[in-house]
């Protein structure tokens, strides 16, 4: 699959990935992440709180942060910033970048462009080391804008 996950996996599934992770099962993060292997999606941890309630499935919304910061650690969700800079999560883990419609908070994924064959963050970070000596954590792109039908709009 594209994004290096599998929809809608089985529990022994969801062991084996978290420990391909380094991680331990544990049934918060089991439901964590079979959550995120239904579908591609990007949500808060509150949304994902009230999403697991609605299922029955009952943690605290600290618990909910504590595995989000952990699995975002291990490369099982992606972390980013929203609209209004608050935290999301993100199935997709592989290379791409996050289009956020300045009025309405949506989140569109796009793949990560290219630089001589590249992806842009290596390009960036490589290009930046090498002028100045630094060596850099994985450069953030944040991609904000307005989406086609809304560009016409008028303005602000």
């Amino acid at each position: 699959m594209a994004h290096g996950h599998e929809h809608g996996a089985a529990p022994d599934d969801v062991r084996t990935h978290l420990r391909q992770h380094g991680l331990r099962y544990s049934r918060p993060r089991a439901a964590i992440v079979s959550f995120f292997r239904e579908e591609d999606r990007h949500v808060s941890a509150e949304d994902l709180h009230q999403e697991l309630q609605a299922r029955g499935t009952a943690l605290s919304l600290s618990t909910v942060y504590l595995n989000l910061n952990v699995l975002s650690g291990a490369g099982v969700v992606r972390e980013f910033q929203g609209k209004q800079g608050q935290k999301l999560y993100d199935s997709n883990v592989s290379p791409h970048y996050h289009l956020i419609d300045k009025d309405t908070g949506e989140v569109v994924d796009v793949p990560a462009p290219t630089v001589d064959g590249v992806p842009l963050g290596t390009f960036l970070k490589r290009t930046v080391e090498a002028a100045t000596g630094w060596e850099l954590e994985e450069p953030k792109v944040h991609l904000r804008g307005r989406a086609p039908e809304r560009a016409d709009d008028g303005g602000d």
